[in-house]
């Protein structure tokens, strides 16, 4: 499926060339319908955030230059933002009072 991207919140500089188009802005992700994946559908026009990895050796070469899935696609929410935002982060921030930790 081709995704527009608005935002990457890391791991943009480990994607393959190949699999950025239209400058970056737009990817293709497989891994919709995977029943190991919960949260996995999205329609025209949804915003989500997607957890992402560059597709495996055994799916080349049909698959070499998209992302699949590895974890449930997660609404977009302030909470959410900065929870991933967080964890995307590191371990540089002790506190955090959004979410309560430290």
């Amino acid at each position: 499926m081709l995704v527009r991207v608005w935002r990457y919140l890391k791991g943009k500089d480990v994607v393959a060339q190949e699999s950025l188009l239209d400058g970056g802005n737009k990817v293709v992700i497989g891994g919709f319908g995977d029943p190991l994946i919960c949260d996995n559908q999205v329609s025209t026009g949804d915003t989500r955030i997607f957890f992402v990895n560059p597709a495996p050796p055994y799916l080349w070469p049909a698959h070499k230059n998209e992302l699949m899935l590895n974890s449930s696609l997660m609404r977009i929410t302030l909470r959410n933002l900065e929870e991933v935002e967080f964890c995307v982060e590191g371990p540089l921030h002790l506190h955090h009072p959004a979410l309560g930790t430290g």
